[in-house]
């Protein structure tokens, strides 16, 4: 009878043991129907190149993005300096997950001069109706005019740097050509590679005053790309996007590639008006 009785228990110590572990179920609210979104984008009366961006859904955290990058605020500003069309999107979070609305299209007429009279534009591209040219920092001996070689390298946020100089596992020496910004009509953006001429092209450009970021549209900036010396330009995929900008002066600029392992790479710049004139 004692065997049995603590069979007893044991298995109801075990029925209980089970029980008491079943997962948590979690089940998310209802999806909102974007029928539901609200919300406004509309020129300011003040710029038309500013669009003010409203949400009017009630109790939710809107999410707005745009080609400057992305938002949760209720109410923001926009600017968009160039003209052209842009795509704006709207979206909240509810219950249930994000829900978007369709997208809007905004059409602006205009170059904004008060965004293009702003001192890092005048430096990198010499002003509206103006064009500045530059040129990477390194000779066909590997000397430099102003940095002590064209290619520096740090850690993410400048975590840490070092300025190696020149030297040919870090970069070819050669004349790399030209790259030049105008602000002529639009922000164009022409690169004239003649280290690697498949790497020249023509597009656009935008900068980015409050990231302090630099993206180009349909070419590269200067750089290198000899897999076969294993320079450092080899090993970085993106040359395009949101390059941050380190420094940038009326006649000097630092931009940074990230490698594919994650360590920075600053290209020095000069402009051509330097290089001809020291």
């Amino acid at each position: 009878m004692k065997n049995i009785i603590n069979s007893i228990i044991l298995f109801c110590g075990l029925i209980t043991m089970f029980s008491g572990c079943k997962p948590d179920v979690i089940t998310l609210g209802a999806t909102l129907d974007k029928s539901a979104l609200k919300f406004t984008a509309t020129p300011d009366p003040a710029n038309p190149n500013n669009i003010i961006l409203t949400s009017l859904t009630p109790n939710v955290t809107p999410y707005w993005v745009t080609p400057s990058g992305s938002s949760i605020r209720v109410v923001d500003t926009v600017n968009f300096p160039f003209p052209g069309t842009d795509t704006i999107r709207y979206a909240v979070e509810s219950a249930g997950g994000l829900v978007y609305a369709d997208p809007v299209v905004v059409t602006i007429n205009s170059i904004d001069a008060k965004t293009v009279s702003d001192s890092m534009w005048i430096k990198l591209a010499g002003g509206l109706g103006k064009s500045k040219t530059w040129r990477l920092d390194v000779n066909a001996i590997g000397a430099s005019k102003y940095f002590n070689g064209p290619t520096y390298f740090a850690g993410a946020n400048f975590s840490w740097e070092w300025d190696a100089g020149w030297a040919n596992w870090i970069i070819d020496a050669g004349d790399y050509g030209t790259m030049t910004f105008d602000l002529i009509g639009k922000p164009n953006f022409t690169s004239n590679n003649l280290m690697f001429p498949a790497l020249s092209g023509t597009g656009t450009f935008m900068l980015y005053t409050k990231a302090n970021t630099l993206s180009t549209f349909g070419a590269e900036i200067l750089h290198d790309k000899n897999p076969n010396n294993g320079t450092q330009g080899a090993n970085v995929s993106n040359w395009r996007t949101n390059m941050v900008i380190k420094s940038l002066t009326n006649d000097h600029m630092q931009l940074v590639a990230v490698r594919n392992d994650g360590v920075w790479l600053i290209y020095n710049y000069i402009s051509l008006d330097y290089y001809n004139t020291h």
